[in-house]
C-alpha cells in the first residue's frame, strides 16, 4: 500500500486540478481578509477580525473541492485503465481503495493548509494574532479535518462506483449539491426550532431529533456549522465524522472488491 500511495501522491503533484484548487482557495481566503479590512475601515462593528473564523471558513473551501477532485483523480484511473494495471501489478482491491480515500484527504488538507498560510500572511498583519476562546477554536479545528475526512469517504465511495472520469464527476457533484441543499433546509428548519417553537409547542419531539442528528452528521451539515462557529454539539462531532469514514469505507470496499473491472 505504501507504494500506491507514493505513486498517488506523484500524480496529485502532476494533478492540474489539485494546483487549481489551491490557489483558488488562497485567493478566497486574501478576498475574505482584505474585504474585511475594508470594512473595518468603515465600520469596526460589521467587520470580521477573529481569525478563527477565516480558518473555519478554510475547511469549508477544502470540502467543496473535495466533490470535484475525487471525481476527476479517481475518474481518470478509471478512464487511463491505471485501476487494471494496479490489480495487474499485484495490488489487492483493498489497498487501491485505501490509498485512494488517504489521497483525497491529503488533497483536502493541503487545500486548506494553503488557505490557512494566507489567513497568516495576510490575516495577523491586518487584523493581529486576534483568537478568541483558543481551546475551542483547536476543538473545532481537530472535528473540521475529521469532517474533511468524511468528506474524503464520501465521495471516494461514490468515484470508485463510477467506471469513467465524466461519470464520477458528475455523481459527486450531484450528490454534493443533494447534501448541500439538505444540510441547508435541516439548518433552517434546526434553527426554526430552536429559535422560534417553544419546546412545549414541538408536536413531534422525535423528528425534532432526527433532524438534529442529520444535520450534525451529514458532512455538509457539519461543514455548515463550522464555518459559522456555531457547533450545536460539537463533542459529537469528531464521533460522528469517524463513523462517516468507517461506514463509507467499508460500504465503499465491500463493493470494489465485487466490482467488474472490464
Amino acid at each position: 500500500m505504501r507504494n500506491l500511495i507514493f505513486a498517488n501522491i506523484t500524480c496529485l503533484r502532476k494533478n492540474k486540478l489539485f494546483w487549481a484548487g489551491i490557489v483558488l482557495s488562497m485567493i478566497y481566503s486574501a478576498f475574505l481578509l482584505v474585504m474585511n479590512y475594508l470594512e473595518m475601515t468603515n465600520s469596526s462593528e460589521t467587520a470580521i477580525m477573529q481569525l478563527n473564523w477565516y480558518f473555519l471558513s478554510a475547511l469549508s473551501v477544502a470540502g467543496i473541492f473535495c466533490p470535484i477532485f475525487s471525481g476527476w483523480f479517481i475518474g481518470t484511473e478509471y478512464s487511463d485503465g491505471t485501476v487494471r494495471n494496479k490489480l495487474i501489478a499485484g495490488h489487492k482491491r483493498s489497498s487501491i481503495y485505501s490509498a485512494n480515500v488517504f489521497i483525497i484527504f491529503l488533497a483536502e488538507c493541503l487545500v486548506f493548509v494553503a488557505a490557512s498560510l494566507v489567513v497568516f500572511a495576510v490575516g495577523v498583519p491586518l487584523f493581529g494574532c486576534h483568537f478568541l476562546y483558543p481551546m475551542q477554536f483547536v476543538s473545532y479545528l481537530v472535528s473540521g479535518i475529521l469532517m474533511l475526512g468524511a468528506f474524503s469517504g464520501v465521495f471516494t465511495f461514490i468515484s470508485m462506483l463510477a467506471s469513467n472520469k465524466a461519470a464520477a464527476v458528475a455523481a459527486c457533484m450531484i450528490t454534493y449539491a443533494v447534501l448541500f441543499v439538505t444540510a441547508n433546509f435541516l439548518r433552517i428548519t434546526v434553527f426554526s426550532y430552536y429559535g422560534e417553537m417553544p419546546l412545549a409547542s414541538m408536536s413531534d419531539e422525535t423528528i425534532r431529533l432526527v433532524l438534529v442528528f442529520l444535520y450534525d452528521f451529514l458532512p455538509t451539515g457539519q461543514s455548515s456549522q463550522i464555518s459559522s462557529g456555531i457547533l450545536l454539539h460539537p463533542y459529537r462531532f469528531p464521533l460522528y465524522a469517524i463513523v462517516n469514514i468507517v461506514l463509507t469505507t467499508a460500504c465503499g470496499l465491500t463493493i470494489f472488491k465485487k466490482k467488474d473491472l472490464k
